[in-house]
């Protein structure tokens, strides 16, 4: 995962040779999403479909869905 430098998204790099929302490949989801606190630097992480991922350094979770700590509504 890459954070964007100018618009701060996460994003795909392995998909993407650059940010996707920046270019108007992808709008940005609006929709509410599940996040978990980060046991090793405190910052965010998002399920990907197969384990928790965090944003900032790359920690996985293999644990499930519903095992969130919050909500952040679009």
């Amino acid at each position: 995962m890459q954070m964007c430098p100018f618009c701060d998204k996460v994003y795909d790099e392995s998909e993407y040779s650059r940010c996707p929302f920046c270019s108007g490949e992808l709008e940005e989801d609006t929709s509410e999403r599940y996040y978990k606190d980060c046991p090793n630097c405190d910052s965010i992480m998002y399920w990907d479909g197969y384990c928790w991922g965090c944003v900032n350094c790359s920690c996985e979770i293999e644990s499930d869905e519903d095992d969130y700590d919050g909500i952040i509504e679009g």
